[in-house]
């Protein structure tokens, strides 16, 4: 399994919400590490439990700022937000209740698509919207 890198066309120019993407491609690339490692059923659960709560925390986080500068698009960036962490979850579920039944490579390809996917065209559409929150942060 090859890593996300983070590249440049992936910021969507507000640090804290940069930061939050590092870690989400960071999980994911542990899922990747641990598959290469043969080592993936006993990381899957861990990682998956963490990427439920940071995917939670971070999609709250990016929601709010997009909340206060008045982001025309928020209700659609939300219902992609939702259908994503729905996603995920049912994951999650379906491995608590069976490991065998998610197939961790199967997993760590949608995550990275989507993740990649999503900041690159979802993501970034905000960018202008969010930049005087960057510039009031600089002050």
């Amino acid at each position: 399994m090859s890593d996300i890198q983070w590249t440049e066309d992936m910021s969507v120019g507000v640090e804290q919400l940069d930061g939050h993407h590092r870690r989400l491609i960071d999980l994911t690339n542990q899922l990747g590490t641990a598959i290469a490692s043969h080592d993936a059923e006993q990381v899957t659960g861990a990682v998956l439990g963490e990427l439920i709560r940071y995917v939670y925390y971070h999609f709250g986080e990016e929601e709010r700022l997009m909340e206060e500068v008045g982001y025309a698009e928020l209700t659609e960036h939300r219902q992609h937000h939702r259908a994503m962490a729905e996603h995920v979850r049912g994951l999650e579920d379906r491995y608590n209740n069976d490991p065998g039944a998610v197939i961790t490579a199967d997993l760590h390809h949608f995550l990275a698509d989507w993740l990649v996917n999503h900041i690159r065209h979802e993501d970034r559409r905000y960018k202008a919207a969010l930049t005087p929150l960057k510039a009031a942060a600089e002050v």
